[in-house]
């Protein structure tokens, strides 16, 4: 239970930063990637969910 709520708290505080992200710049990108890199090594059954939020950041710095 209280892996799944942290979890949940680090994709919110993950997408949250993206938000803050520049608009396309190649420092988002590889923030990105660090962040997939952390978030692999944090959870590492859940690999789908990292891919996902890495996903959704790629996007972010895409449409800013």
């Amino acid at each position: 239970m209280f892996k799944k709520l942290g979890f949940f708290l680090f994709a919110m505080g993950v997408s949250a930063s993206y938000a803050m992200a520049g608009s396309g710049e190649p420092e988002c990108y590889s923030q990105c990637n660090a962040d997939l890199e952390q978030c692999m090594r944090d959870h590492p059954g859940a690999p789908g969910a990292c891919s996902k939020i890495h996903r959704i950041c790629y996007a972010s710095c895409a449409s800013d």
